[in-house]
């Protein structure tokens, strides 16, 4: 499965997990100084794949037991017109950045995979155009992404909902990548014949499904992005959402939900939020096979 392809599905992060730690799920509690009653910190995938969705009974206990819903964003109160500005280019377009044949391609690869043309799209961002693309084939058996889901069932309960981050951090970090070389790795994706097919979507699922970290640092292992992308794109967030986690935690029981990638490692938010003094503790759970 191309590697890119799988940090936009998980949050574009590269999984890193820390040498001998063994402990595997998606659910954590979160406990320490300053927390009456423990939080939890959940993993999520962003795609409406009805798989993800099939977790057991404790992962609702401990969101229902939580007065507050944390996510990356707080999908639906994003200004669009800010989110609109950021996705596109300012003083070039994709028919500038492509040679003649690149564009042909791109054009007869964007129709095959969306329906439609990619003039429509000729001031997007090369690296926004690669997420439209990447997250057009996938089985849409739910009406929202998993995050999503949680923020839409977090509404309908009442909790307080809460954005860990701010859209600049998460969008800012594609500008670390010229759009030249967001134009060549759009490229190599569509010259990539293996991105046509699902089955690396479907051992990256089963990977997921099964918390198997190991799995999932080896498919996302990936040297080729330039390093101050990983640096703004994984680093930096990772620490504004260790920083935000335990506050929000401080002030009522909070469940937050963060791209799975985001959460090992010696640079990841479940040892970060360890580095400040709190224990994080891995609740063991499975998925109900459909």
């Amino acid at each position: 499965m191309n590697k890119l392809l799988f940090k936009i599905l998980i949050f574009l992060s590269t999984v890193q997990f820390a040498s001998g730690q063994t402990e595997q799920s998606l659910l954590w509690e979160i406990s320490g100084p300053g927390l009456d009653e423990p939080s939890y910190l959940y993993g999520t995938i962003h795609i409406q794949d009805k798989r993800v969705f099939s977790f057991d009974s404790i992962v609702w206990k401990k969101f229902n037991e939580c007065e507050a819903y944390a996510m990356e964003l707080l999908l639906d109160e994003i200004d669009k017109e800010e989110i609109q500005k950021m996705m596109l280019m300012k003083d070039t377009t994709l028919r500038d950045l492509l040679s003649p044949e690149d564009y042909k391609l791109l054009d007869q690869f964007f129709r095959k995979k969306t329906g439609t043309g990619i003039m429509l799209y000729d001031k997007m961002k090369p690296f926004m155009v690669y997420s439209q693309i990447s997250i057009s084939g996938f089985s849409q058996d739910m009406p929202l992404a998993l995050d999503a889901y949680f923020l839409e069932k977090a509404r309908k309960s009442g909790k307080k909902a809460l954005g860990i981050e701010k859209l600049s951090d998460q969008l800012g970090a594609i500008d670390q990548i010229t759009l030249k070389d967001q134009a060549q790795m759009l490229m190599v994706f569509v010259k990539d014949t293996s991105s046509l097919e699902d089955n690396g979507f479907e051992e990256m699922l089963k990977s997921y499904c099964n918390a198997d970290l190991k799995m999932l640092t080896e498919m996302t292992a990936d040297t080729s992005l330039p390093g101050n992308f990983e640096e703004a794109f994984l680093t930096k967030r990772n620490e504004t959402m260790a920083k935000n986690i335990v506050k929000f935690s401080k002030k009522q029981r909070t469940f937050s939900a963060i791209g799975a990638a985001h959460l090992g490692g010696e640079k990841g938010v479940i040892e970060l939020i360890r580095k400040k003094g709190y224990m994080v503790k891995a609740i063991p759970f499975s998925f109900v096979s459909n």
